[in-house]
């Protein structure tokens, strides 16, 4: 939204009750796809019951589903200086407000080369933020009944690690500019009270990889591992049990009912899928459903 004049009003009242929610300092940013893959605006509908959070960031449809961040350090929310035309008698005329950026970092475990990995293909993507402040509110830009995250201008997103040094530790710089036409006016936020939930616990998907290491006509052994780790040793993804995977025949477009799913004694990581005969030459896939992660296998038996 644009800053302008209505020329059907007049001047704004000032007044202003004794107590008003202010936010507070920047702790955690949630991204979320401003298009759904249905062509929606994904918002928060103030009019219906509020979602149950978790579901957002669970959400099988990654167009909809929401992205949230680990915790900034040293964040800043610079203000370009508002543009006017001088004439030469001294008189300035406004022209557009200055650019809101965002930069803050990323210390420690949240500072890894594969999450900046992760960072950096958002940019391929047009999203949003919400902010989330140290308090635990969600801030959004609120426009008729709706609260939607606050546009972000894609091309200037740019995290960058910033390697350690003899006094300080590796980080990731995430910087960006909100987009040049958001209306800071329109920032409104949803409290911890009214949403059963302090916004700062809410934490983002790890993927799930999976490759094969054997199978039989009724089985597949697989290994699953995280993005993370070391080259030699990812982190494996442990404890998985049959109601952490789902199994459908690509080629029939079919659920296939899995019998069972044992990580395998001694080598963590390392499961034992048993389902009925797998049709030869027809094409299956695994994904991992369980609360906090994603991941997909897709195999040709």
């Amino acid at each position: 939204m644009s800053i302008g004049c209505n020329c059907e009003l007049g001047l704004s009242n000032t007044g202003r009750p004794n107590c008003v929610p202010i936010q507070s300092v920047t702790s955690r940013l949630i991204m979320v796809p401003k298009y759904a893959n249905d062509g929606t605006i994904n918002s928060i509908d103030l009019t219906a019951t509020l979602p149950v959070w978790s579901t957002l960031i669970n959400q099988t449809d990654a167009s909809k589903r929401w992205f949230p961040l680990p915790y900034f350090e040293n964040v800043e929310l610079a203000k370009a200086d508002t543009t006017f035309e001088e004439a030469n008698s001294g008189r300035m005329v406004f022209i557009r407000q200055g650019k809101r950026s965002f930069a803050g970092e990323l210390w420690a475990d949240d500072s890894s080369p594969q999450f900046l990995g992760h960072l950096q293909a958002n940019r391929c993507v047009e999203f949003g933020v919400y902010i989330v402040d140290v308090n635990g509110n969600l801030i959004g830009s609120k426009v008729g009944t709706k609260l939607f995250p606050i546009s972000v201008d894609n091309p200037s997103f740019d995290p960058k690690i910033m390697f350690a040094t003899d006094k300080t530790i590796q980080k990731i710089m995430v910087a960006f500019d909100f987009d040049r036409l958001f209306d800071e006016s329109t920032m409104w936020m949803i409290t911890p009270t009214e949403a059963a939930i302090d916004f700062n616990d809410l934490n983002g998907l790890m993927d799930v990889n999976m490759t094969n290491v054997s199978n039989t006509s009724t089985t597949r052994v697989f290994k699953a591992f995280l993005d993370y780790g070391t080259a030699l040793n990812p982190i494996k993804f442990k404890g998985g049990v049959v109601a952490d995977f789902t199994l459908r025949n690509d080629t029939t477009n079919a659920v296939v009912v899995i019998t069972s799913v044992v990580e395998n004694v001694g080598i963590a990581g390392q499961y034992l899928l048993t389902a009925p005969a797998f049709v030869v030459g027809n094409i299956y896939t695994i994904k991992v459903v369980k609360t906090g992660y994603t991941g997909t296998y897709t195999f040709t038996a």
